[in-house]
């Protein structure tokens, strides 16, 4: 259930290298609480609106994914452009403002914990047969496990995001949209 969280904290971490620790570790929150919330909302109205929600949740997640994949995919062909017009002014000897440093925002971190997380809510479904507290148990140790390893490759991406900050925004936009298209053929197929 990790995985998804995984991939995209570390694209995080190679496009916002100066992350602070404190950040880290709030977008790490964020992905576990997610990562823990949506199996228990999953367990609990499970009973209600299993047969809809099965056959909607991939096509959500797959949208949502989609969104961050092509709003990554555009910052990073705009941020392309403006190093490319940076170097031909730098070529001609004209001054050029340093760039601001790329910052993930509270809504992308939002939009991002849900939309990798959202899939989780068909894990609820499977421990319907569980009494409350040991399916608590296995949610919190699918959010527990998030967070530490969501912490991990954010950690490790912000150390090697030099040589990568170039491209980071693209591999975000790939890692987004090939996660929605992964999610939504485990839901159809």
């Amino acid at each position: 259930m990790s995985v998804d969280a995984m991939t995209v904290n570390a694209t995080n971490g190679l496009n916002e290298k100066g992350m602070r620790l404190v950040k880290m570790i709030l977008i790490s929150f964020s992905f576990g609480f997610f990562q823990f919330m949506m199996p228990t909302i999953g367990y609990f109205v499970g009973y209600l609106f299993r047969d809809q929600l099965t056959k909607w949740i991939p096509w959500i997640a797959f949208a949502l994914l989609l969104f961050l994949g092509l709003k990554s995919f555009i910052d990073w062909l705009k941020e392309y452009r403006e190093r490319k017009k940076e170097k031909e002014a730098l070529a001609r000897g004209e001054n050029v403002e340093p760039r601001k440093e790329k910052t993930i925002s509270f809504i992308d971190i939002l939009v991002q914990s849900i939309a990798t997380s959202i899939d989780a809510l068909c894990i609820g479904f499977v421990y319907m047969s569980y009494s409350i507290p040991n399916a608590m148990i296995v949610f919190s140790i699918i959010g527990i496990t998030t967070f530490v390893l969501s912490f991990l490759c954010v950690f490790l991406a912000k150390q090697i995001a030099g040589p990568l900050e170039k491209w980071a925004g693209l591999i975000a936009a790939l890692v987004f949209v090939g996660i929605g298209i992964k999610i939504l053929l485990e839901g159809i197929l």
